[in-house]
């Protein structure tokens, strides 16, 4: 299995961390976690970004407004922000 099938499965389940800058961001622009799920369910496009070694994600929050998530995978897959 590939890191973005990895990562797309864990954030449909809800299996990932967040950073407290996502924490933090999430806050400020009322994203939950239902949210990131629903963009790890909904994902039309990602790329790896490889100068900062995270993933760009992007799919639609439960609203159906776009949500990008950017994350990352070592031991677990770690959301990084969320805009």
């Amino acid at each position: 299995m590939s890191d973005i099938e990895i990562i797309l499965q864990e954030m449909e389940a809800g299996n990932f961390l967040l950073s407290v800058h996502a924490a933090s961001r999430m806050m400020q622009r009322s994203v939950t976690k239902a949210d990131i799920q629903n963009c790890g369910r909904t994902a039309n496009k990602f790329n790896y970004q490889p100068g900062s070694g995270t993933y760009r994600i992007q799919g639609q929050d439960l609203d159906g407004d776009s949500l990008t998530v950017i994350c990352g995978i070592d031991d677990a897959v770690v959301i990084v922000t969320v805009f």
